[in-house]
């Protein structure tokens, strides 16, 4: 849909709901047949400042409204700046102690990975986002994907009656400029609520990618490469109460993105110290991704204690291009190629989840169906004096297809005023089937339950202890079974693997919580048949391959503190200490094992009495480690920046800088049997950003309770 079209559907909508009788300024009565008026007076809810960092009995919340990435960034800059979650562009995004996740948004998975998935961060805007939720050991009725826990995106509600909204840009300086713009514009009524959500951005920045492999012969690759990202972003969303009991919604997202990059290669080939040759490549690479999303509800509320039924229904569908040419000179000989590759990815899901509060417990139960359809082709030519002769060996397709069908039932019962318990069971059925052009594929059936486990004992109003249990499976995505042929340059490229297994992790966690301020979780998990990038050499190519190399056991505890001190220094710090022990599972994979420490401190200070000033810095430092059979090198980053508001708060102009002293670097060495690889990369992740954002319209008057408790609920999926 063209932004004018959905502009047009959004002010129809406007126009119709403007007519109805909303909360206004005069009431009508009937007194002995006679009509008479009164006035209304005013009625200005305030509510207590969320508090910046929240420690749940399952989850960790993160409200961005206080955070130094809370105006003028984008989803992955969000991220990037919530305690315990480690974010960068080349879609490597974690819990710290933990060895992989999934991501949502509103509790709806995303599906996406690597760079796609970066891609579709970038097009949220930070103002849009409500708050992050770090879910380690997540309850049934979540999907089981995702090997050690959830990342939960929450999205702004439009919480006021009547009309409101925002409007904002932001300049963005890193090694290159960039710029963002994007407006909110929300009505609701006590029947409607509806919101329009625009964004548009731009932005350049510079890669530098640094690899070397040592084997009998040794290469030495260097890239330097210019990233460029621009597009638009529309989200549209309406609930419809029908009655007090009953409401129907739905969300239409759509995202249209350009990437591109300029990368200059230089590969060294080594035959002990002597250089034996060199290779320099140009490659160019003009992207577009378009995502559309669509997700409808029903929702009705069946007695009076609370009882509930959710029915939805969701697709999801995302095309990227991506044509890339390549030329390259080495001594003896050029090449110039030209590859179209095309990624298709459908998504079609359904569901059916039953809230059921009885007298003496609770209980949950529900149901879904996820259809996940990629369909990727890639298209070798070799440009032979400006013309293209098709490579018929290098070229390929492939078309992967898996069904889950999934159920889970929950039950929590408030056992005394000092105990509490939940208890889940999750079941999901998985076929697949993938094939590509040459007939290599896979096909595969499995079903397996998910137990969780929660028990809380609180002894008095300062105390809480924690006991959690869950199984997760991690499933391999569809770039990284595709087993067809990706090229960096001439001697170096990307093949997948149509084999790789799901693999599965066992989460224990024992937890303490005092005040709402200090926590202690010591966990155990235990995760077989991770799988990962494999780099080597193939005579003098540098290949990169799929496998599942490793399992791992990791023990640790992790410490939360926030407080408030003087009135105007709020901090939040946090620690994390782990053993990790790792088994490869390929002949040649050496499993690693070590002692990690990941430590961060936030603070916000406010300069003045009103808290329209506010300086921030924040930092946090990952010191060596290992993951599978590679060794992590120390990461760090200090930011740094000014939050004012004036106009009676409404103008807010933020100022940050991000990776001061460079810190975020991702360098290590991974160990194999006969040979080493050793990677040194930046991502231009020093970042001056300055933003301005205004709001308007109604933003005092709360909505119904019914609507807010529809905004905090979470959904199975």
């Amino acid at each position: 849909m063209q932004k004018s079209g959905l502009t047009a559907v959004f002010f129809l909508t406007f126009s119709l709901i403007n007519a109805q009788n909303t909360f206004g300024e005069k009431q009508k009565t009937i007194q002995n047949g006679v009509e008479k008026t009164s006035e209304i007076k005013e009625v200005v809810v305030t509510a207590n400042r969320k508090k910046t960092f929240e420690r749940k009995i399952d989850r960790f919340v993160f409200n961005t409204e206080n955070s130094i990435a809370s105006k003028g960034a984008d989803g992955l800059d969000v991220l990037a700046a919530t305690p315990m979650v480690k974010a960068d562009d080349e879609g490597n995004i974690e819990i710290v102690g933990k060895s992989s996740v999934s991501v949502m948004i509103n509790d709806k998975p995303v599906n996406l990975s690597g760079k796609d998935l970066v891609s579709y961060l970038k097009t949220i805007r930070s103002e849009n986002i409500g708050r992050i939720e770090v879910i380690t050991t997540p309850p049934a009725k979540y999907e089981a994907q995702g090997n050690s826990g959830i990342i939960n995106i929450v999205l702004k509600q439009n919480t006021s009656l009547g009309f409101s909204g925002n409007i904002s840009t932001s300049y963005q300086r890193k090694s290159r400029n960039g710029y963002s713009n994007n407006g909110s514009f929300n009505y609701q009524s006590k029947k409607i609520n509806t919101s329009l959500r625009l964004s548009q951005f731009n932005n350049e920045k510079k890669a530098q990618e640094n690899l070397s492999v040592n084997a009998d012969h040794r290469l030495q690759s260097e890239s330097r490469r210019l990233d460029r990202n621009k597009g638009y972003a529309i989200n549209y969303s309406i609930d419809y109460a029908l009655n007090a009991k009953t409401s129907l919604g739905a969300i239409f997202n759509y995202s249209d993105t350009r990437t591109g990059n300029d990368t200059q290669n230089f590969s060294k080939y080594y035959q002990g110290a002597a250089l034996d040759s060199m290779v320099i490549s140009d490659t160019y690479t003009a992207g577009r991704m378009k995502n559309t999303q669509l997700n409808m509800y029903y929702e009705k509320k069946l007695d009076s204690l609370g009882k509930k039924l959710y029915v939805g229904g969701n697709v999801f569908g995302s095309n990227n291009t991506s044509p890339f040419s390549l030329a390259s000179q080495s001594e003896n000989t050029g090449v110039n190629y030209h590859i179209n590759s095309d990624y298709q990815y459908r998504i079609y899901s359904g569901q059916v989840d039953f809230y059921l509060p009885f007298k003496n417990f609770t209980g949950e139960i529900g149901g879904k169906y996820t259809r996940f359809n990629t369909d990727t082709g890639l298209d070798f030519f070799v440009n032979d004096n400006g013309m293209l002769q098709y490579d018929k060996n290098r070229s390929n397709a492939f078309a992967y297809h898996e069904n889950n069908w999934a159920s889970y039932m929950t039950v929590s019962k408030k056992i005394s005023d000092q105990w509490e318990g939940k208890a889940g069971l999750r079941y999901e059925y998985t076929s697949l089937n993938g094939i590509s052009r040459d007939a290599m594929g896979v096909k595969n059936e499995y079903g397996k339950w998910f137990p969780s486990l929660y028990v809380a004992y609180k002894p008095d109003m300062k105390h809480i202890f924690t006991l959690i249990y869950s199984k997760r499976i991690t499933r391999p995505d569809g770039r990284a079974l595709n087993p067809s042929t990706i090229y960096i340059n001439p001697y170096s490229y990307v093949t997948g693997n149509p084999y790789l297994k799901p693999s599965f992790s066992n989460n224990f966690e024992l937890g303490y919580v005092f005040k709402s301020k200090f926590s202690m979780t010591a966990y155990y998990q235990s995760s077989k048949d991770n799988f990962g990038q494999i780099v080597g050499l193939k005579g003098a190519a540098n290949t990169v391959n799929y496998l599942n190399n490793y399992d791992e056991t990791a023990i640790g505890i992790n410490t939360t503190f926030s407080g408030t001190y003087f009135k105007r220094w709020d901090i939040y710090a946090s620690a994390n200490y782990a053993y990790v022990k790792s088994k490869g599972l390929a002949e040649h994979v050496q499993g690693l094992n070590s002692h990690s420490l990941y430590y961060s401190i936030n603070n916000t200070i406010h300069l003045n009495a009103g808290k329209t000033f506010s300086f921030l810095l924040n930092f946090w430092n990952f010191l060596p480690h290992t993951k599978g059979n590679f060794e992590f090198q120390n990461t760090s980053n200090l930011s740094s920046g000014l939050r004012m508001a004036f106009m009676d708060k409404n103008l807010q102009i933020n100022m940050t800088v991000q990776d001061i002293f460079k810190g975020m670097k991702f360098r290590g060495k991974a160990y194999y049997s006969t040979y080493s690889t050793y990677s040194n990369n930046y991502y231009d992740a020093r970042t001056f950003t300055i933003s301005a954002t205004y709001q308007f319209g109604n933003n005092k008057v709360k909505g119904n309770s019914k609507q807010i408790k529809l905004e905090e609920a979470d959904r199975a999926n």
